[in-house]
Parts: structure tokens; sequence; C-alpha cells
């Protein structure tokens, strides 16, 4: 349970990244099309956007959803595998106003942030709102390795876990299984 896996280079986890690339994509069109059709009849059935604006409109947000998922894609290319440790941990409380209606509220929440610096120097901050269950599993002085296309990281050192995190789904394991539970593939240990 000391160091890193090479399970990671399991032709699993690259189908795993070929389904989450073509989710991603399949998202982000079906969100395009609801723009599209929801400003035409919004436009429509209020009458204050007339064609073609509504159109237009409905096109510019679903370009844009689109957009956002080709930077993800490029963001994905260009990531790579990397070793760091984890060098802070805070817990925050924060407040947002939100709308009810006619009435904005103050409303608290906690936002629980991880910080980890690679080995060249870079840091990297992970801010999780009111899930303390990924903030809990890393400690300040873990030994953790990035894997390329995903969010968090391997830990070096899990002798002393009961739970292991996929780091492919974020679900958590015993660490006495071989396979995550939801997304199937090897768990790096």
């Amino acid at each position: 349970m000391v160091g890193f896996s090479d399970k990671i280079n399991d032709p699993m986890y690259e189908n795993y990244r070929k389904k989450a690339r073509k989710w991603s994509f399949l998202f982000a069109i079906i969100l395009a099309v609801v723009a599209i059709v929801g400003f035409v009849v919004y436009g429509e059935i209020s009458g204050q956007i007339k064609m073609p604006q509504s159109l237009f409109y409905g096109l510019g947000i679903g370009a844009l959803f689109i957009v956002i998922a080709l930077l993800q894609e490029v963001k994905r290319k260009t990531d790579t595998t990397w070793d760091g440790v984890v060098v802070d941990k805070k817990i925050l409380q924060k407040t947002e106003r939100v709308r009810y209606g006619n009435k904005v509220k103050t409303v608290p929440y906690t936002l629980y942030v991880i910080k980890v610096k690679r080995d060249d120097g870079k840091i990297f901050t992970h801010s999780v709102r009111e899930n303390r269950s990924i903030f809990d599993y890393y400690q300040v002085g873990d030994r953790v390795r990035h894997h390329k296309g995903f969010s968090y990281y391997e830990k070096y050192d899990k002798s002393k876990d009961s739970k292991i995190l996929c780091v492919a789904c974020l679900t958590f394991n015993d660490i006495h299984d071989d396979f995550c539970k939801k997304c199937k593939v090897p768990l790096l240990k």
C-alpha cells in the first residue's frame, strides 16, 4: 500500500477518459439545443424578444456551451502527470446572497480548500463546498500524484487508510476492494 500504482495504465482508465469526453460533448450539444429552442420559445410566448433576435440569442448561448466543451478538451490534452505534496488545508466559513422570490437572504456555507505543491513549485488549489470527505482523505505532507486527465490525486502512502478514493469518479471504496464500486476501474493501490 506504499508507492504509486501502475494500474493507471490499465485500458479501463483510457476507456473511462474516452467516455467522459464523449459525455462532455454530448452534454454541451444538449445544452446548446435547449438554449436555442428555449430562447425562441420564450421570445414567442412572452413577446419580449422577436424573431430572429431570439434565435440569435439562443445561437450565441448555445455556441458558448460548445466553446466551453472545446476548451475543456484542450485542457485535457495539455494535462500531464505530475507529483507533488499536500501543503495546506483550510476550512472556510463563507456566505452567499441567494434570491428567494422577491427576498434576498444571506446563506452560510462551508468551503474545504486543499493546496498541492507540484515538484516544480506550482501550487494547485482545490475547493469543495459542503463535502468534507475528500478534504479529510488528504493530509498535509501527503505525497500525491496527479494522473493526466483526472481531477484528484493518488496518495503515495495508503497503508493507514481504510478507504481509497477512485481518481476517475471520486467515489470512496473499501481499501480491500480491487475495483471501484461505481465506475469499475481498478483502484490505484
